[in-house]
């Protein structure tokens, strides 16, 4: 070829013969697993389930003795039929989802479920329309070419229908399930602190992705175990809000927000920008334990679902300790969709290198720049504060009244979520008192309220005194997510020293 003719060929003039389908094979199964832990993978289906409109969700898992079985998602949105069920198994099949719809690609519960496990069955109902079932294996898909398996209308029926806790029975309503779940199969022995370690993991996940949700209480979250060698359930815990920005600023003005645009035709993008108080100790903070600067930088937000919990995207190179309390809260217009980019696993949003340079220009109304918000932010980690006082949870029901309006009136700061609870109920065994801290509530051994009330009427809030004290003593122990060794012989020495004082009562 002559140099000239060089000059003049373009690289897109390339000449088409033919076209020619080319089928993926099974294996890009392989391809499609991406890095999903266990809680992110339950938090795709729960999404799911906030898209058929459920206002509520159980997360149950089955042990027959030691051994783990399997795990449902149970939920009472409107379900499926048949044709809505294919399309639902179909990979990559984009439904038309509304406006505020989590769901995006097309992949998220099957890839989510054949992560974990190497069965997924999904079985459900619509008002009106049959029962129907779905169940993909991994043998199915890569031995047999993409089979599908279709259950058994009454199966479908009979699991449906069984009893799903505080769901009861579905009539309407869906059920994914796991069986040969990979992270059990790996179990040896007594598997108790594996469940109470992945339910602490599931609870702190879905309550931080889906705080919005939970906040507004626009759907109810909880999980259970079944024991179906006995055909027991252990008492539900239920999945709190982590809201990950506070309630108390750190600086007067914040949260701030400030105002940026990739273009004109994008429009403006919000950032709302939050400082923590220094060494806060809030369950929204610390995010359910681990290294808190990891949770610094942008939080990003689809349809108010949580996104991206921290990472600056290339605004900060590293995650400085120095920056943890910078906190910024962004919701992603539809606009911005393409330019914002959500991962397919929904952990992350990838932002185009111009993003840095925009945020440059960010402003807020009155003249702050995002540069000096990150660099006031800095400025609150690294200087020598006043003592406050600790932030305690709030008396719930069970603490007298007028005790209440006390301590919501006192100028102490109060933690997020549900206040602690008292009640009588019956107690095995001797001790006074019991900490259930999932459902945050302290209950008291009823065998000892007659010698307290001394002939006295019971009542929601009777004996005042040892209720005030009581919320007060325990008051540290439902902050933390495990019971500690220490924290267990403090609460024996405070119970045996109760129950002895009790008997000292009764022999007055």
């Amino acid at each position: 070829m002559k140099k000239s003719d060089q000059k003049s060929l373009k690289v897109n003039e390339l000449e088409i013969t033919s076209t020619k389908t080319i089928q993926p094979t099974p294996d890009v199964l392989d391809a499609l697993k991406v890095d999903y832990p266990i809680e992110a993978s339950i938090a795709d289906l729960v999404d799911n389930s906030i898209d058929a409109d459920a206002g509520k969700v159980l997360i149950r898992i089955f042990r027959e003795k030691n051994r783990l079985i399997s795990l449902c998602v149970v939920d009472n949105g409107h379900g499926m039929d048949d044709d809505e069920i294919d399309r639902a198994m179909q990979f990559a099949r984009k439904r038309d989802y509304n406006q505020e719809a989590l769901g995006m690609f097309g992949i998220g519960m099957k890839t989510a479920s054949l992560t974990q496990a190497d069965t997924v069955s999904v079985l459900s109902r619509r008002k009106g329309k049959g029962y129907v079932g779905r169940q993909w294996t991994e043998a199915g898909i890569k031995k047999r070419n993409w089979q599908c398996a279709v259950l058994g209308p009454d199966s479908v029926k009979a699991h449906l229908t069984r009893s799903w806790g505080s769901l009861g029975t579905l009539s309407v309503g869906t059920v994914i399930q796991w069986d040969n779940v990979r992270d059990f199969q790996r179990l040896h022995g007594n598997p108790d602190a594996y469940l109470e370690e992945i339910k602490r993991k599931i609870r702190n996940h879905l309550g931080l992705k889906l705080h919005r949700f939970l906040q507004k209480r626009a759907v109810s979250i909880q999980m259970d175990v079944e024991d179906i060698s006995s055909g027991s359930t252990f008492l539900p815990s239920r999945v709190e809000a982590l809201n990950p920005f506070p309630v108390i600023t750190a600086v007067k003005g914040y949260p701030k927000n400030f105002y940026m645009s990739a273009s004109k035709k994008l429009g403006s993008l919000v950032l709302r920008a939050h400082i923590w108080p220094k060494k806060s100790k809030d369950e929204g903070y610390k995010l359910g334990g681990g290294k808190v600067a990891e949770h610094q930088g942008f939080f990003f937000y689809r349809h108010n679902r949580l996104i991206q919990d921290g990472g600056w995207n290339g605004w900060i190179g590293t995650m400085d300790p120095h920056m943890s309390l910078a906190r910024v809260e962004i919701d992603i217009p539809d606009s911005y969709a393409g330019y914002l980019q959500v991962r397919p696993n929904k952990a992350a949003v990838d932002a185009p290198a111009s993003f840095t340079g925009y945020l440059a220009k960010a402003r807020a109304k009155d003249g702050t720049t995002f540069k000096q918000y990150t660099e006031t932010a800095e400025e609150v980690y690294r200087a020598k504060g006043k003592k406050k006082l600790p932030p305690i949870l709030k008396p719930g029901t069970g603490v007298p009244a007028p005790v209440r309006d006390v301590i919501l009136q006192a100028a102490i700061p109060l933690r997020q979520g549900n206040g602690i609870a008292l009640r009588w109920d019956k107690i095995r065994g001797n001790r006074f008192f019991e900490v259930d801290r999932d459902n945050k509530e302290l209950i008291l051994n009823r065998k000892y309220r007659d010698v307290l009330l001394d002939g006295d009427a019971a009542g929601a809030a009777d004996i005042p005194v040892i209720r005030t004290l009581l919320y007060f003593l325990l008051n540290d122990t439902f902050r933390l997510v495990n019971e500690t060794q220490l924290e267990k012989k403090k609460l024996d020495v405070i119970n045996d020293a109760l129950v002895k004082a009790i008997n000292l009562e009764a022999n007055r």
